[in-house]
């Protein structure tokens, strides 16, 4: 009897189920505790916030109490004389700080008032004693446009100055006169003690309570002492003053000392509230929390266990019946072991069947691909005898295949030289690649068939459906040619040998798909060509253009490139109008052509043109396509045309060196015997040279290119004409000015002031 209980499938079955369902419950137990310690901490939050808010407003009366304060001191007619009179008697000082003192006794925060006059230089403080000796205060009157205006900054009175050294906030206002220079200034000092108090409130056992001045760099708390921010936790104070949000929460520390922290940026100042709480409450919450978590999870988790032994049955159920009646109730596969792997044992046997009927398919595929590529290349290339051998086979395998209408299409691999230097299993692979493509972007609803024929051709059969629709072949070629290009890097042009039915139409559909294949040279790589193509060829006569070709080299010998590369454009435009024969006997006469102008060129020469005329030939005789054949005569022709221009006889070389050596030393003192002497030949015979190939004497070349440069620092500088004549090498005044009228027709000064009014002018 077939037991299930022993069945390893039903037991993979429920422990899957059973880690499903606990993975579930423990994501649902997790998610519960995150949501709950979130509720914790966001009600922290709102606590603290709450209570910075209150102190947030305390201190925002403060500053508008101070600010109503210094307006009031500063333009109270009563103290005017303060400012402005600049020996006062101790009496009437003492009148006006007790005056001041009376001010702001009604208000129990205010501590004290200093004060400074710009016009008489005075400082004045209700504290009395010596002012001058507060660096903080005096510096601020030196910086007072650095210095926050009614901002409270806490700081430490010194005690040399005020007799005191309590811990204040101070306000600083400053007022200036109609020329931006300090008049008055006004330090306004409030107790902090008030503050710190109120802050001590916030104190509890686990909680600390400071405020940071973001100008000073510092904090203070209960303690009313002014520290510097490097005693706090750097993580804190950074995460803080980095926040563009009005208030926030955050936690810091390591998981033991781990604190929650709660900030509030108070307005019109730059001070921040902090809050510092300590964790121990979350985590006292949570660990209750944890304890009920874990115990309701754990019901939850037997009872799981329980309903998916349960499911795990009623699934396993149907397989169990499908491995008896394939294995045999009976079988020694229950006698293998306490665990029987039905799946297993079900998937050899599916398995072993899946492989032999894949190897069977796999052969005859093969075969009858063999088949096909050798059929049709037998009757492709008119080998009867083959041809005739294969037909009976070829007839049961593919029946009356090629009776059905259908499309050649000849494609050629380009740049085929390139495809030949691959690798064999890359050139296999991409022949594989170029066929499955074709066959799947080719077929228009009734299969398509490609072969590989030999030397980076292929033949593709389109079959044709019922009806004979209307097909773009160009469209369908296009998107062929855009595929395998992406997969492979390579370009295909394609040979349209036009609709056929039949072995004998097929035969002559190849004859003109490989007529076409020769047109290719005359068109550009990736090209697409129909039998219209021919009658558009084999109608036209050309005749060759001896003008043209005269042109052409005219323009070589000039060293005009741009100029013989257009020329060329329309020579090989007006010969490829022509049957192929006529175009190629052009290009080989032009050849010719060409090849016998840079003989004669290079006798010339000094420096000979780096073309071999051998390879020039080989080369256009080898050309795949029209781009080939331009790109390479643009080659030459740029070779050409980059060659130094008046190098091409002994004396202009010579000519050459002579103008640079004047252009390089025109600053110097140059004569025609110097020279003459420099490059080591006769005067009469450098004059002579000089003056044939540049149609100036030397001393004249000399002249005008001393007087160019002149000219030249006239514009472009302030320096003085005779400083421009010592920087050109002119040493004589009268026969400077001679020379620069003769060549402008003005003196140097008139030339300076009429370009200089002219460029006014432009402008």
């Amino acid at each position: 009897m077939f037991r299930w209980k022993m069945s390893r499938t039903f037991v993979n079955i429920a422990v899957l189920l059973s880690l499903l369902l606990l993975v579930v419950l423990g994501g649902f137990s997790i998610t519960a505790f995150k949501s709950f310690e979130g509720i914790v901490k966001q009600r922290t939050f709102e606590e603290n916030n709450k209570e910075l808010r209150i102190i947030s407003n305390t201190v925002k009366r403060m500053n508008e109490d101070v600010k109503a304060f210094t307006f009031r001191q500063l333009d109270d007619p009563a103290l005017a004389a303060l400012f402005e009179k600049k020996n006062l008697e101790y009496f009437e000082m003492f009148g006006y700080m007790d005056l001041i003192r009376k001010s702001f006794e009604i208000n129990p925060i205010f501590h004290s008032d200093t004060l400074y006059s710009g016009n008489t230089g005075n400082f004045y403080s209700t504290l009395g004693s010596m002012v001058q000796k507060d660096t903080f205060f005096v510096n601020a009157i030196q910086n007072y446009r650095n210095i926050p205006v009614l901002k409270p900054i806490p700081r430490v009175l010194p005690i040399d100055a005020y007799n005191t050294n309590a811990t204040v906030f101070t306000y600083f206002y400053f007022q200036t006169d109609s020329g931006n220079k300090l008049s008055k200034a006004l330090g306004v000092n409030i107790d902090a003690a008030w503050l710190c108090d109120t802050l001590s409130k916030l104190k509890g056992h686990n909680n600390k309570a400071y405020i940071i001045d973001k100008t000073s760099r510092t904090f203070i708390d209960d303690s009313k002492q002014i520290r510097n921010l490097d005693v706090l936790n750097a993580e804190l104070v950074h995460k803080i003053m980095d926040s563009d949000q009005e208030s926030g929460s955050f936690e810091t520390g390591a998981k033991k000392d781990q604190k929650i922290i709660t900030y509030l940026w108070m307005p019109e100042t730059n001070w921040v509230l902090v809050v510092e709480e300590s964790n121990d409450f979350l985590n006292q919450s949570l660990q209750f929390v944890r304890k009920a978590v874990l115990q309701i999870t754990l019901g939850i988790a037997i009872f799981a266990l329980v309903a998916a032994g349960f499911i795990a049955y009623r699934i396993y159920l149907p397989i169990g019946r499908v491995f008896r009646e394939v294995i045999g109730s009976g079988s020694k596969a229950e006698k293998k072991g306490p665990l029987i792997d039905e799946v297993k044992l079900l998937s050899d046997v599916f398995q072993k069947n899946k492989d032999l009927l894949k190897d069977y398919y796999s052969y005859k595929q093969s075969a009858d691909t063999i088949l096909l590529e050798n059929y049709i290349k037998a009757v492709l290339m008119e080998n009867n005898s083959i041809a005739n051998q294969l037909t009976c086979e070829f007839s049961t395998v593919f029946g009356n295949m090629l009776d059905r209408e259908m499309m050649l299409i000849l494609l050629k691999i380009d740049r085929r030289e390139h495809f030949k230097m691959l690798d064999a299993d890359r050139k296999k692979a991409y022949r594989f690649i170029i066929m499955n493509v074709a066959e799947e972007v080719l077929d228009s609803g009734n299969s398509a068939k490609a072969i590989y024929i030999g030397e980076g051709q292929f033949i593709i059969l389109a079959f044709l459906p019922d009806g004979k629709p209307v097909i773009s072949w160009d469209e369908k070629i296009k998107v062929l040619q855009n595929a395998v290009k992406e997969f492979t890097g390579i370009s295909l042009s394609a040979f349209l040998g036009g609709h056929v039915q039949g072995v004998e139409a097929l035969i002559h559909s190849y004859r003109t798909a490989n007529l076409l294949l020769k047109y290719s040279v005359i068109y550009s790589l990736e090209a697409i060509l129909d039998p219209s193509v021919l009658d558009l060829h084999e109608q036209m006569t050309v005749t060759y253009d001896e003008k043209l070709e005269e042109r052409i080299l005219e323009s070589i010998r000039a060293g005009d490139g741009e100029e013989a590369k257009s020329l060329f454009d329309q020579f090989v435009e007006v010969s490829s109008k022509g049957d192929i024969e006529s175009f190629m006997l052009s290009m080989t006469r032009f050849s010719l052509a060409l090849g016998k102008t840079f003989d004669i060129m290079n006798k010339t020469r000094i420096e000979k043109i780096p073309i071999s005329m051998k390879d020039f030939y080989m080369r256009m005789a080898s050309f795949e396509s029209i781009d080939d054949l331009k790109s390479k005569f643009y080659e030459d022709i740029m070779k050409i045309a980059n060659q130094k221009p008046l190098v091409e006889t002994r004396h202009d070389a010579l000519v050459e060196s002579i103008k640079r050596f004047i252009q390089d030393h025109f600053t110097e003192d140059l004569s025609l015997k110097g020279i003459a002497i420099e490059f080591k030949l006769s005067q009469g015979y450098l004059g002579t040279i000089f003056r044939d190939s540049v149609g100036l004497s030397v001393m004249d070349f000399i002249h005008n290119f001393r007087l160019d440069k002149s000219a030249e620092l006239l514009l472009a500088t302030q320096l003085s004409i005779a400083e421009i004549m010592e920087r050109t090498g002119f040493y004589n005044e009268s026969s400077y000015y001679k020379l620069f009228k003769r060549r402008f027709g003005t003196t140097p000064k008139a030339y300076r002031i009429d370009k200089e009014i002219l460029n006014k002018l432009e402008k």
